[in-house]
């Protein structure tokens, strides 16, 4: 049949002179039909010996299909893009027909056909056994072969599948491991994955393993499988704590070339003169500070040479000097630094302190009025 990836495809000559007769016979021509094949053969396409279809496609006379292809032919032309639930091999599923006709102008049916008001009916591919049975074959679609058919991709991939020559199933399988999850399966996995446990902590090891909430197996199984994925992860003792290589100053900014890399910008001798000679970077003394002309040569040499940031790392690591020299790590630039006497002299004084309050608290003599009996008492007291 006439179709690309899902779509069919209209002669190329079709204009709006052709009638219904000029399509049929162009179609016979190309071998797209039969030579006792009509346009229902051609709609017909979604219709194979494994399923039964029964809505209201299977009642177009010949001259609405003609119409209907003749409509999309114009929308082709017209530079018109359709979404991937559109094609004449999908079920549909059915709506009620208005009392005043409803599905009777090929405009109305041309839309049904591309999905407007239609939506594919995939509860029909979903309890369709043979359609099913295709699911192991469809790789990475369905990792879980009980998975529904939700896009017309899969739908695609499936029939591809039953058309292969010599395409078998067994019936037992299929009921047993792929058909689709029913309302009260999916309520149970959904109650699952919110309790099903996500990380698994051993004390013994420090180890924490990432598990899919989704997975129901043996907890054994499931810790066997990620750890040997990689999806864990150990908790370790901090290493010795490091000296920083912090000097003064503020950090080179990086230069880097049209294809994205570094190459030598201002202050970059000097930092690595600093890590991996052991020079102090705010020096300019011989043999322990960086001079000038020392900056001045690797600059040099790196333009001559067209030598990127990481070819003048490699020569000055691997001289002499630095043979003698540990790698003091990467610099931490600190603009501050030798700026403290400044700093503090910004600041704002210390307050004065405030006196504590003085308070006197008054004395006060509890008397009995003269009113009242000296033998008299509070209730209760």
């Amino acid at each position: 049949m006439p179709y690309n990836n899902g779509r069919w495809i209209p002669p190329d000559d079709w204009d709006e002179s052709w009638d219904q007769s000029d399509l049929v016979n162009e179609l016979r021509l190309a071998g797209d039909l039969g030579e006792r094949e009509t346009l229902a053969d051609l709609f017909d396409v979604g219709k194979d010996s494994w399923e039964v279809q029964d809505n209201w496609e299977r009642d177009l006379d010949e001259r609405k299909r003609f119409e209907i292809l003749d409509l999309y032919r114009q929308d082709i032309e017209a530079g018109r893009q359709f979404d991937d639930s559109w094609g004449l091999e999908f079920e549909r599923d059915d709506v009620d027909i208005d009392d005043d006709g409803g599905l009777s102008g090929a405009q109305e049916l041309y839309r049904a056909l591309m999905g407007d008001g239609y939506d594919i009916d995939y509860a029909h591919y979903n309890n369709n056994l043979a359609y099913r049975s295709t699911v192991d074959k469809l790789g990475h679609e369905f990792k879980d072969l009980r998975t529904a058919f939700t896009t017309p991709r899969q739908i695609r991939a499936a029939k591809a599948q039953l058309e292969q020559p010599g395409y078998d199933w067994d019936e037992s399988w299929v009921k047993n491991n792929a058909m689709p999850y029913n309302n009260e399966e999916i309520q149970q996995l959904e109650d699952f994955k919110k309790f099903n446990q996500t990380r698994h902590f051993d004390p013994e090891t420090n180890v924490t393993t990432y598990l899919d909430a989704g997975d129901s197996r043996s907890l054994s199984t499931k810790l066997y499988e990620a750890r040997h994925a990689g999806n864990y992860k150990q908790l370790t003792e901090p290493g010795a704590p490091q000296n920083l290589n912090i000097v003064a100053g503020s950090a080179p900014t990086e230069a880097y070339n049209s294809e994205g890399t570094r190459m030598i910008a201002d202050g970059d001798v000097k930092a690595m003169y600093q890590r991996y000679l052991g020079r102090d970077i705010t020096s300019t003394e011989k043999h322990t500070g960086i001079e000038q002309w020392e900056v001045d040569y690797w600059e040099q040499e790196a333009l001559n040479n067209n030598w990127t940031y990481d070819d003048v790392v490699g020569h000055i690591k691997g001289s002499a000097e630095a043979s003698q020299n540990i790698d003091r790590g990467k610099l931490f630039y600190n603009p501050n630094a030798g700026k403290e006497a400044e700093i503090r002299g910004k600041l704002t004084a210390e307050p004065a302190p405030l006196n504590p309050p003085n308070l006197t608290i008054r004395k006060v003599t509890v008397k009995r009025p003269d009113n009242i009996d000296s033998g008299w008492q509070v209730p209760g007291v």
